[in-house]
């Protein structure tokens, strides 16, 4: 009997869920389905979700990285620091009276967190030239043009080749840049971010059932 309701209670979350969306995404695209306050209201209140959520998701990673350092469990030391820094940036935050526009708050952005962040995105040049190793072999189908195709762009982007090629071969480079290398990301991206869509509306409509 529980398990039942538990379901007409999820299908009822799931139609609110998917009406509240509906009417917000019609207003983005000015389609006219519900008033500009209603959608402007509901916008409003999925951004205070998404900020309770947030907040929800920190407590959890603090939570259970205390559990890791109590119990010592393995690579306990990077929890431990985790903690730390994130004690340090939420101080810093707190204890300054301009919040986070405090020099302060910026300091820690500049000094900590954005190297942090270039760090980690630095890194993805090396898991790219260990795919590329990988699996654009010249014995696989359309390997050697792909394998071609990605150092020229890589070469180009130097500043040492950028000035040694000649101007209408860097007109040609720049021009499949912006269209055709552009446009398969493009793809690429929105490929992926349907991906994501269509993932996220099957777990949902598989937690209602």
């Amino acid at each position: 009997m529980f398990s039942s309701r538990s379901n007409w209670l999820n299908r009822i979350g799931l139609l609110v869920v998917a009406a509240c969306a509906t009417l917000v995404i019609s207003a983005r695209f000015e389609l006219g389905l519900a008033p500009p306050a209603a959608a402007a209201t509901l916008y409003g209140w999925a951004l205070l979700l998404g900020g309770f959520a947030l907040l929800l998701g920190i407590a959890n990673a603090i939570w259970y990285h205390l559990v890791r350092v109590q119990r010592g469990q393995r690579e306990w030391v990077f929890s431990l620091l985790l903690l730390i820094v994130f004690a340090l940036v939420f101080g810093a935050g707190v204890s300054s009276p301009g919040g986070s526009v405090a020099p302060l708050a910026e300091w820690v952005f500049d000094a900590v967190i954005a190297p942090g962040q270039a760090t980690l995105y630095a890194l993805t040049g090396f898991f790219l030239l260990s795919a590329a190793y990988r699996y654009l072999r010249f014995n696989r189908p359309g390997g050697l043009w792909i394998l071609a195709g990605a150092l020229l762009m890589l070469l180009v982007q130097t500043p040492f080749f950028y000035q040694q090629l000649p101007e209408a071969l860097v007109d040609l480079l720049d021009w499949l840049l912006n269209w055709p290398v552009m446009a398969a990301m493009r793809g690429v991206l929105l490929g992926g971010a349907l991906g994501v869509l269509f993932i996220s509306l099957r777990l949902i409509v598989n937690s209602a059932k």
